[in-house]
């Protein structure tokens, strides 16, 4: 029978009914959070070809060297966070405060201790990190780190509040302000100029962010759904954390080690080459993470509905990553080429490489999502980590045979893997959905 639009009996608090125009949470959350991929994407290939011309290649090496460090560093408890966010925070009702305050007071306390000690031992990581030595210098990426982290958090938080629109706009902030920086530092830091920019315009995103997501909509969140949510018990927290947490550490590691390990065994220009063109393929591959993160939280909003949002985020994602994908893989000489004639003589098979690796994250992001809604976060561990145990091999493999061009060949043959595994077991759920049945919330449109 249609929808007429009134809530269904028994429906979670801050369910939409299905056909309720222009109001669809999975659709609305996930466009959101690609508009902020996009617009990240074209400043962010702003901020790089403005590195290219004002900065040496050896001197992009050491900022595009030192931001992978930071990344990696505060991803060991932001990253690792970002599902049990995206699962709990719509569900914590009264305890969501607590639940978001403890989130970042714990990850700040860690990332810093895992910070100091990379700076202990910066000697072991190459020369790319050599201008981090000095008290300065190490205090401005110490606090970096933590910057990142709580930043990286906030968007998982908003997410989870179904409030991704409030995401682009904070990121659209921190992106114009990095790039205006990283023009005004050329001639005052030479070196450091790339890694110093990018630093000190986390500021602009993640104060007034905060404030909103402390203030205004964490409050908010706990009126609306204080009476009727149920939130998770130690217990469930506890063995959700257990596998999605280990299996988030496998994904950082690919995402954020691998970086690291190229940068430690090339020269400086190399990995220009290389980290301009992984952040090429990353911003594309974050469409599929993006929809996967929409997914997770309505899956937790609304179980009954998961199986027709999974098929509404399949079909919506082929739509999507096909054409994008596609002109990756054909233009990918052109657009490293706005870097420089050396960026596409370099890198050009590597980001061929990525798209096609991009196209096949669709599968397992959606699968991951999955499994993150329905609490199966054992399952999702094995899958990352089977991922992460050939990537990294293969990249360790390939890297001195074939150059850059290892790590994409490294990526594809595990996401291959983890794809085949994650179609196979995507299919009931597909096919758990009415025919014809609507994304939450209708829309679809």
């Amino acid at each position: 029978m249609a929808d007429t639009g009134t809530a269904r009996p028994g429906a979670p608090a801050g369910s939409v009914p299905a056909g309720a125009p222009g109001r669809a949470p999975l659709l609305r959350n996930a466009y959101a959070l690609m508009v902020n991929t996009g617009v990240s994407a074209v400043l962010g290939l702003g901020f790089w070809v403005a590195a290219a011309r004002y900065y040496s290649e050896e001197a992009v090496g050491h900022g595009s060297a030192a931001i992978a460090a930071m990344k990696l560093l505060a991803g060991l408890t932001a990253v690792t966070l970002m599902g049990a966010l995206a699962r709990f925070v719509p569900v914590s009702g009264a305890a969501t405060g607590t639940l978001v305050r403890r989130t970042y007071a714990g990850s700040a306390l860690l990332v810093a201790a895992a910070a100091g000690v990379f700076l202990l031992t910066l000697d072991l990581w190459g020369p790319a990190y050599s201008f981090l030595h000095g008290p300065l210098p190490a205090a401005g990426f110490l606090l970096a780190v933590v910057a990142w982290a709580l930043l990286t958090l906030q968007d998982g938080v908003l997410t989870g509040l179904r409030s991704a629109v409030w995401v682009p706009v904070g990121n659209t902030a921190f992106s114009l302000v990095k790039l205006v920086l990283l023009v005004a530092l050329a001639g005052a830091v030479p070196v450091a100029g790339v890694f110093v920019s990018w630093a000190a315009a986390i500021a602009v995103s993640v104060l007034p962010l905060g404030w909103l997501v402390l203030r205004r909509l964490v409050p908010r969140h706990e009126r609306e759904t204080g009476g009727t949510a149920r939130p998770p018990t130690l217990r469930e927290l506890g063995r959700f954390l257990a596998g999605d947490c280990t299996g988030a550490l496998f994904s950082l590691a690919v995402v954020y080690l691998v970086p690291v390990i190229v940068a430690a065994q090339v020269s400086p220009a190399d990995n220009a080459y290389f980290y301009v063109t992984i952040t090429i393929g990353g911003t594309v591959n974050l469409l599929a993470v993006n929809m996967g993160a929409s997914l997770t939280v309505e899956g937790a909003h609304d179980p009954a509905r998961l199986g027709r949002n999974t098929r509404a985020a399949l079909l919506r994602m082929a739509r999507i990553m096909v054409p994008v994908c596609a002109l990756l893989f054909l233009g990918a000489p052109y657009i490293l080429g706005v870097f420089g004639a050396e960026y596409a003589g370099a890198a050009t098979g590597l980001l061929r490489w990525y798209a096609v690796g991009a196209l096949l994250r669709v599968v397992t992001e959606v699968y991951f999502s999955v499994l993150r809604a329905r609490s199966r976060t054992s399952g999702l561990a094995w899958l990352q980590g089977m991922f992460c145990v050939v990537m990294l091999g293969l990249t360790l493999l390939l890297l001195p045979r074939l150059g850059l061009v290892g790590a994409g060949v490294a990526e594809v043959a595990g996401l291959a893997v983890v794809a085949l595994v994650a179609a196979v077991r995507l299919v009931p759920v597909v096919r758990a959905a009415p025919e014809g049945a609507a994304p939450t919330g209708g829309g679809g449109r």
